[in-house]
């Protein structure tokens, strides 16, 4: 402390003071920033972590001095010193604070250099093996080019994790990510707090320190508050692609959160950083040309394959290629002569050329034809290394409601396959699919394949899981609910509800919201196989989460009842088969409760008379004459054998929902 003058203190944390002090010798200005140990033993190990810290030289990594150990006789306690660069211009705190005051917008031009700066300090740190864990708007300092530069790693980083646990302000936990208080983290934490930076930058002029404050904090709990802001940002233009970015930072499941490192890949990302000069990240904009070679139109499959290769550097020759695989591919023969190397090459050019979204949405478009006509070739399609570019290409373009629809698609038809399905939630995909859902509400064929693709990953518990966590539910009823007229989007609504009603934690909108609109979607499409079928499916799942449910189903609203509605489905598609086993079902469960059976027994639903004439029509099959059995011996109507109950909606093996 005898090489500096205490100039004036900064402010005081709960894990230290803050000084300006003056060197005496070249009188330059310094932050000082003092950190309280418990004994000498800690404050030589916090020492010598801090001691790490002098390496971190970058352009956009506040500088540190010097690091050393003092006993402060005052307060008879020991303290490790660090001294960092002084910035007279303040932090993004500061910025903060006068936007807000004059309700002003941030540019998002500014936004974009600050973002692309901070993520190359992020790499850089990150690559030296230092996660920051504090990460917050008073930690990124303005220097007088008006660049930022990260700070203040001293605290999070040379103390302990329990250390930060106690010690850590509750202003500081606004930024910290879910997992940095209850569970194992790593790098990925420090992506959440710059989400939760950017989110705050791009709202300064509509959400006050309280407002943001509050929804930083409910955003960790329920996904929803992020939704509802991001929807905000338009009209304040900001662009979809920073809305998506945002929204995959703050993915809380850090597992399922992109790294610093893989944040590079995404082109909203490289163009932020372009915009500083010196990036050492990314590679300067290229100036396409066309390619010397004429395309092999029509030629064989080696000879188009030879001249991607020749030319895989070449976007403008890749486009072409692609269109012309995703037309070619289309037919069996021509899939068929596609080598597993051919295919890994489909999948290698698509991550070369992320940037652009022809290559992407052609390169699904080949990648969903070779899936579906040959299946078997598991060396490449079910893998994680041809899984991950998909979701990338998704976060990628999160504007182009083509591409979304048709990764989706794609999505769907991998995830029959139960370990592709676990690849695709591991990797985020559940996200992905919920994130175009929310990009495109007023696209009814995009909800449509969305609400599919939940459907099929749902079938896989992790998945259905990952969907109830991040209030997936609701976006399935908004759809239906918003698209009423649409029969197949009411399907695959349907048959998403089947699959997350086997999730405890869904049971409250099941009853509240999705029994109501599933029989109104019923009688409304009544004449649609397919549309009831699926419903008096998901119907006799949300059965089994209780009586009230049962109710609910009898009275799903004053002017509605149910089983009059059920029953004129019933009666409508008598000759059904696949309608009669489901009616079938959904009856067993309802008769499980026997207040509802009294209620079931009016005589003008004629259920019994219904049932005893399945019971005749399709004596021959035996699930449904054993049912109707069952039914009728619960109405009092004697049997000339024993019932037995076929199995429950949920007792039948997940696996059957594929083969619906």
């Amino acid at each position: 402390m005898e090489n500096y003058k205490l100039l004036q203190r900064l402010g005081r944390g709960a894990q230290g003071s803050v000084y300006l002090v003056e060197h005496k010798e070249d009188k330059a200005k310094y932050v000082l920033k003092k950190v309280e140990c418990n004994d000498e033993s800690e404050a030589n190990k916090a020492f010598k972590e801090a001691m790490a810290l002098q390496e971190l030289r970058h352009q956009f990594v506040c500088g540190y001095k010097e690091f050393f150990v003092t006993w402060d006789r005052e307060e008879s306690a020991m303290f490790v010193c660090i001294v960092m660069d002084y910035y007279e211009l303040g932090d993004l705190a500061k910025v903060l604070k006068t936007k807000r005051v004059k309700q002003e917008n941030i540019d998002e031009m500014i936004l974009r250099k600050w973002l692309g700066q901070m993520v190359e300090a992020l790499v850089f740190v990150h690559n030296k093996k230092v996660i920051h864990r504090d990460l917050k708007p008073s930690n990124i300092f303005m220097t007088n080019n008006l660049s930022i530069c990260i700070g203040d790693f001293g605290v999070a980083t040379v103390m302990g994790d329990a250390r930060t646990r106690t010690r850590t302000t509750v202003g500081s936990m606004n930024w910290m990510a879910p997992e940095v208080m209850e569970r194992p983290y790593d790098e990925r934490s420090d992506v959440w707090s710059l989400g939760c930076i950017l989110l705050e930058l791009a709202t300064c002029s509509f959400l006050d320190p309280v407002q943001i404050s509050g929804s930083l904090f409910e955003i960790k709990q329920n996904p929803q508050c992020l939704e509802d802001i991001l929807c905000e940002l338009p009209k304040h233009k900001y662009s979809p692609h920073l809305c998506q970015l945002i929204r995959t930072m703050l993915r809380r499941n850090f597992q399922q959160r992109p790294t610093a490192v893989e944040l590079l890949a995404f082109p909203y990302v490289k163009e932020c950083l372009l915009l500083n000069p010196d990036s050492e990240l990314v590679e300067k904009k290229k100036v396409f040309t066309p390619p010397k070679d004429a395309f092999p139109k029509g030629k064989s499959v080696q000879m188009i394959f030879s001249y991607m290769t020749k030319n895989s550097e070449n976007e403008a020759a890749q486009k072409e290629a692609f269109k012309h695989l995703a037309f070619r591919t289309q037919k069996k023969d021509f899939a068929g002569s596609m080598t597993t190397a051919m295919k890994k090459k489909v999948v290698k050019l698509m991550e070369q050329h992320m940037d652009c979204s022809d290559v992407q949405l052609h390169g699904y478009k080949i990648l969903l034809n070779l899936v579906e006509l040959s299946s078997s070739d598991r060396e490449v399609f079910y893998k994680r290394e041809m899984i991950r570019p998909v979701l990338v290409g998704m976060r990628s373009h999160p504007t182009s409601e083509q591409l979304q629809s048709t990764a989706c698609s794609l999505i769907m038809t991998l995830s029959a396959d139960e370990d592709a399905a676990d690849i695709i939630g591991q990797a985020g995909g559940v996200q992905d699919i919920l994130s175009a859902m929310r990009q495109f509400t007023n696209k009814p064929d995009i909800c449509s394949t969305c609400c599919g693709a939940l459907w099929s990953l749902s079938v896989n518990e992790s998945n259905a899981r990952i969907v109830t966590e991040e209030k997936g539910l609701q976006d399935v009823c908004n759809a239906m609910e918003t698209h009423a007229n649409s029969s197949e989007l009411i399907e695959s609504a349907c048959s998403a509800i089947w699959s997350l009603s086997l999730e405890d934690d869904n049971v409250d909108i099941l009853s509240d919201v999705a029994i109501s609109l599933i029989i109104e979607s019923m009688e409304k499409h009544v004449t649609k196989v397919k549309v009831v079928k699926s419903a008096l499916m998901a119907l006799a799942s949300i059965v089994t989460c209780g009586e009230e449910c049962a109710y609910r189903v009898l009275s799903p609203s004053n002017d509605v009842t149910g089983l009059k509605v059920i029953t004129d489905a019933m009666t409508h598609h008598k000759n059904e088969v696949d309608i009669a086993e489901s009616f079938c079902t959904l009856l067993l469960e309802l008769t499980e409760y026997d207040d509802v059976v009294n209620e079931m027994k009016s005589p003008s639903l004629k259920i019994k008379q219904i049932v005893a004439n399945l019971r005749k029509q399709f004596r021959s099959n035996e699930e449904i004459s054993g049912s109707t059995e069952v039914i009728l011996s619960k109405f009092g109507v004697s049997s000339p054998r024993s019932p037995q109950r076929p199995p429950s909606a949920r007792s039948r093996p997940r696996s059957a929902a594929r083969n619906r």
